[in-house]
């Protein structure tokens, strides 16, 4: 992966000049120049009485002008595109309204005893192939969330252009590119990931945030984003939650401990379609007052029943599940993360989901009798451990340890209980340049996937 950015700051202090400490007086100090002898003395006339009276306090220094409060940006990390841009027309430009432009571009080389696809392990699915699976743009124009009692307001437009399109992209959003002439998939593409308004609000609560458009899930672990996942592949959990949706929400600090996030969206993975339906995502924080400890409960809620009149997804086009549908899944998730050292943190994900009226020619459905054959209820559900060690400043570890039950084998399309290890490293080769091997071992305990 290498991020496109290096950071670059100046700052420059000026002190006034020190007076001359003999100049310097006491307050309220009468300088008197040496007496000289009177000339009275000279002739026997005695000098006259002389009566010191006090000095008067001096007359207090006018109150200074109530100052206009002044907004206080945090420091930005300026990387390649900012770095080059700062001190031409276009970066001041930037720099004046709070805008940025970034990005990062991943590449891959998955070897596999599987000779095609590594299915149903996602992202990195192709066996043994090159892969360039993210070149991220990101266009941003921050809030300004310290220094002020002001509102303001900014955006973001992720796009990102690769392999990993095929997963992000929400149904009814340029789901075309997925296939080409010849019926096949086309392995890259182009997703705009992110593409919301936001405004923020100082003195609402102790801050909140307001975001329409497409936005992250807000609840797990891992991420859509190359840098900000811990490694390459992804778990069987993250692939089996919502990643993006469209809705309205709200980012509220309670208390320094207390935190939630709350959007109501238009389904799962969902553009504005039809076949969208109401729902509720929504994430719950806590940090201990320690900052070692940090515990979130998310959620999405609504109808939770399989859609039959929807398109594929691209999740369904991957594992060639039919028919066409929509996972309009309910699900829980808890990240419980603790901080042991500065060296060594712990992190477990346990999520839980089900999806009601499943048709009994999708995998996982369940046939009864009569003419309703959309009974089925789908349940899965995963538990991830994390152990991350922080070695050197440009070296790190980490070993995922993940059993993820598919019971009906509905979202992988094998039913049992995958037991998953993953080791690997992380090397930060310069600043934004970080190399990261991993090994991976997938089993399922009951079924035959990966070729068999």
């Amino acid at each position: 992966m290498v991020s496109c950015m290096l950071l670059s700051a100046a700052l420059m202090l000026g002190q006034a000049a020190v007076p001359d400490a003999s100049l310097e007086q006491p307050p309220g100090t009468l300088l008197v120049p040496p007496a000289q002898p009177p000339p009275e003395a000279a002739s026997g006339v005695p000098p006259p009485i002389e009566v010191a009276a006090p000095l008067l306090p001096p007359p207090p220094a006018p109150a200074p002008a109530a100052a206009a409060p002044v907004t206080v940006l945090a420091p930005v990390e300026r990387w390649y595109i900012m770095r080059e841009l700062q001190g031409t027309w276009l970066g001041a430009l930037f720099d004046d309204n709070r805008f940025s432009l970034s990005g990062w571009t991943e590449a891959s080389f998955t070897g596999s005893t599987d000779r095609v696809s590594n299915l149903p392990v996602a992202f990195n699915d192709r066996a043994n192939t090159f892969l360039l699976q993210q070149q991220w743009f990101r266009l941003d124009r921050s809030v300004v969330t310290t220094g002020t009692t002001e509102p303001s307001w900014g955006y973001r437009l992720d796009v990102a252009v690769g392999s990993d399109y095929r997963w992000m992209l929400m149904r009814g959003l340029f789901n075309s590119q997925l296939d080409n002439s010849t019926g096949a998939q086309n392995l890259y593409g182009v997703d705009p990931v992110e593409f919301y308004v936001n405004a923020y609000f100082p003195t609402l609560f102790r801050g909140t945030e307001i975001r329409v458009g497409r936005t992250y899930n807000p609840w797990g672990y891992e991420s859509l984003e190359a840098i900000s996942t811990p490694l390459l592949s992804r778990s069987y959990a993250f692939f089996n939650t919502p990643f993006t949706l469209m809705g309205v929400g709200a980012n509220i600090t309670f208390t320094p401990e207390w935190s939630g996030i709350f959007i109501l969206a238009n389904g799962n993975d969902t553009y504005l379609v039809p076949y969208q339906e109401t729902r509720m995502f929504g994430k719950i924080t806590w940090n201990a007052p320690n900052q070692r400890d940090n515990v979130q409960l998310g959620w999405t809620l609504g109808r939770g029943k399989f859609n039959t009149g929807a398109p594929f997804d691209p999740a369904t086009i991957a594992l060639a599940q039919e028919p066409a549908g929509h996972n309009n899944f309910n699900a829980f998730d808890i990240v419980y993360t603790h901080i042991f050292s500065s060296v060594f943190t712990y992190v477990n994900e346990t999520m839980y989901a089900w999806q009601t009226g499943v048709p009994a020619n999708v995998r996982g459905g369940i046939v009864r009798s009569g003419p309703d054959l959309t009974a089925g209820t789908a349940h899965w559900a995963s538990s991830v451990q994390y152990l991350r060690f922080t070695l050197t400043p440009r070296l790190s570890s980490i070993v995922r340890f993940e059993t993820f039950d598919d019971f009906n084998g509905q979202r992988t399309g094998f039913p049992g209980l995958y037991v998953t290890p993953t080791a690997g490293i992380q090397f930060r080769l310069r600043k934004g340049i970080i190399i990261r091997p991993e090994l991976r071992y997938d089993y399922n305990v009951q079924s035959r996937p990966f070729e068999g």
